[in-house]
């Protein structure tokens, strides 16, 4: 349940900054004069984090994108707010930023700036994320899921039980759903067919993600001198005029959210080539521009500098040198700094 301000009642933890040495951490409570756990200055203030999403505020993005921009983004194209093209366009140019700031913006200010998604909706979504887990949804999911009978019960109940071990040290616990996809025990389709099946009686994490990052209704000063319109002139005047109108909406919109051609890079397992692909919607894996097969992998750096390859933007294998789960997209320096000494040994 959340406050007026979209609080979630109940919150774990506020965000605090130290003014002194600039370090971010969450406290239970802030009060004035309180030390820096780092430095020990007294100087740290409250940092208002959106939606109550603490977690997700504080998420450390000194490498990129994190699993709690990853989180965000996934409930976004699951409501149906993004397209899979938007969320990895959003995800390089969230990366892209690191060259300039040496730190990547949170997901949804990266969403909202590209002109993917609304601040209202953005702000819902933060909500949604706060929600106590586990709660009768996961619980529902679970028994929904058990009863079709084929996959390992216990290693259901094992993510249960993670689950609310998270729920004792974080402010944003994932819904289970979510959760059995990123460990790999259902196909995201399948979670996809049961939250919507959830959804039609009236329950679920995808219902509440929706219900809480519904924009409220309101009518805009055009949709008011509009229908002034309407009244007031006839009805070839009227259509002539929203042409008009319309023509003139597209072309604005269009010059906002132009943007450059987004690439990335991967690897041809067919002919070994590292090349430049488009970061298109067309699925993976590319097809190489050398040999014309569809064979490119997705290249990634994890955040000890590893280069490595997954299937796609959306999976998530593991580094093979670190075992880390945490990548981000290759940019254009990374390609020039590491791409000689990966073609020398790991990647050959």
């Amino acid at each position: 349940m959340a406050d007026e301000e979209g609080r979630t009642e109940g919150a774990l933890y506020v965000g605090a900054r130290c003014l002194s040495c600039g370090q971010a951490f969450r406290v239970q409570a802030w009060k004035e004069g309180m030390p820096c756990p780092h430095c020990r200055a007294k100087n740290v203030q409250p940092v208002p984090a959106p939606g109550g999403a603490v977690d997700y505020l504080l998420s450390d993005r000194r490498h990129g994108t994190t699993q709690e921009d990853v989180v965000f983004a996934e409930w976004a194209k699951w409501c149906g707010y993004i397209t899979a093209n938007q969320y990895n366009a959003a995800v390089h140019r969230q990366n892209s930023d690191l060259q300039s700031s040496g730190t990547a913006r949170p997901i949804h200010e990266v969403m909202v700036s590209l002109g993917f998604l609304d601040e209202e909706r953005a702000f819902g979504l933060l909500r949604f994320l706060t929600v106590r887990r586990p709660n009768g949804d996961d619980d529902d999911f679970a028994a929904r899921l058990l009863r079709q009978g084929d996959v390992d019960r216990e290693v259901v109940l094992r993510l249960c039980e993670s689950q609310r071990q998270m729920a004792r040290g974080r402010n944003e616990v994932l819904p289970l759903a979510q959760l059995l996809v990123q460990k790999r025990v259902i196909a995201e389709s399948r979670m996809l067919d049961l939250l919507q099946e959830q959804a039609r009686d009236g329950m679920g994490a995808l219902k509440t993600a929706l219900d809480m990052s519904k924009p409220v209704p309101r009518e805009s000063p055009i949709g008011k001198a509009a229908g002034a319109l309407l009244r007031r002139t006839d009805m070839l005047k009227t259509a002539v005029l929203a042409l008009a109108l319309a023509a003139a909406v597209w072309g604005v919109w269009a010059w906002r959210l132009r943007e450059e051609p987004v690439t990335t890079y991967g690897r041809c397992d067919s002919c070994l080539a590292w090349v430049t692909v488009p970061w298109t919607a067309a699925g993976w894996p590319a097809v190489c521009p050398k040999c014309r097969l569809k064979s490119v992998r997705f290249a990634v750096k994890c955040p000890r500098g590893h280069v490595f390859l997954r299937d796609s933007p959306f999976s998530h294998e593991t580094c093979p040198d670190c075992g880390a789960d945490m990548g981000h997209p290759l940019s254009e320096e990374d390609f020039r700094q590491l791409l000689p000494q990966a073609l020398g040994h790991r990647h050959t």
